[in-house]
């Protein structure tokens, strides 16, 4: 979700105490937790004709970004699906790769770093048996 809907700092880097929503973007949120976008959508833009400056500019951009973003708002669909709420889960196997190549003194050309980034994937999901079907489960703990 946009950060000056629901107040969230807009970087982890640079991370405040989270600002509480205006009371009329509440149900709002809500309303997205539930999967209905398109019922926000029509709501914002019933308000828009009320707004000037910098409040209007603000409700004009979120609802471009909502229209724009509508298929990944369905946050209930998602629920249902299993998925994550949020990006932590990515954004921790991103910081795990990057330890991993860029060590001190270690150069990778893309090509090389391309194919030990697709070994790495398949050794953290458990996959390394479809490359090395001879490698048996005792001998992947060696590594």
């Amino acid at each position: 979700m946009p950060s000056n809907i629901c107040g969230a700092s807009p970087t982890p880097c640079t991370a405040k105490a989270p600002r509480r929503p205006a009371p009329w973007v509440t149900p709002l949120l809500r309303q997205l937790q539930r999967g209905h976008a398109p019922r926000v959508i029509t709501q914002l833009r019933t308000v828009l004709p009320r707004l000037r400056g910098t409040p209007r500019r603000t409700v004009q951009r979120e609802i471009g970004y909502f229209t724009t973003h509508q298929h990944r708002l369905d946050y209930a669909h998602a629920r249902r699906r299993g998925e994550p709420r949020g990006s932590g889960a990515m954004e921790s196997t991103c910081r795990q790769y990057q330890c991993r190549f860029k060590r001190p003194g270690q150069f990778w050309s893309t090509t090389g770093d391309q194919a030990l980034l697709c070994l790495e994937t398949f050794w953290r999901n458990g996959r390394w048996h479809y490359l090395f079907p001879h490698v048996t489960q005792n001998d992947l703990s060696k590594n």
